[in-house]
């Protein structure tokens, strides 16, 4: 009885630590898109910023401990195509992927600041969109 306890207890905690891998060329798809994101709002370019999201989506964030709430059509539209580059330092921290859902944790440093954002994204058939984004403000 004791042995099959003991086999009981090891089975359960192997299965608590394996879960399957994604495909490698989905969590680059992502990665992808989460580089739309970075790189289209450090150079300025809304078009490249835009391929990123679904307009059908939303960011939710805090001010002032008051939930704010942003569809990402509007924020896509704040979102200037100046072409000026802006002084900051963008990273990609982790890429989640299951099936056709997604998480992405990215990070970008501003001289005085971080955000730091959660990006949750959906295969469309349009390939990988933001669906939600979550984002906290850091400062130095």
């Amino acid at each position: 009885m004791k042995k099959i306890i003991a086999s009981f207890i090891i089975v359960i905690g192997f299965a608590g630590t394996v879960r399957a891998q994604a495909p490698q060329e989905e969590i680059d798809a992502v990665k992808t898109v989460c580089n739309y994101y970075i790189d289209g709002g450090t150079n300025g370019d809304s078009v490249t910023f835009s391929k990123a999201f679904s307009p059908s989506g939303l960011m939710q964030y805090m001010r002032n401990d008051t939930l704010q709430i942003v569809s990402l059509k509007d924020f896509m539209a704040r979102m200037p195509n100046s072409g000026k580059k802006q002084d900051r330092k963008s990273k990609i921290e982790s890429v989640e992927v299951y099936g056709n859902a997604a998480t992405a944790k990215i990070t970008i440093e501003y001289p005085t600041f971080y955000f730091h954002d959660i990006m949750g994204l959906l295969k469309t058939k349009d390939g990988w969109k933001i669906v939600s984004k979550i984002f906290y403000r850091m400062n130095k």
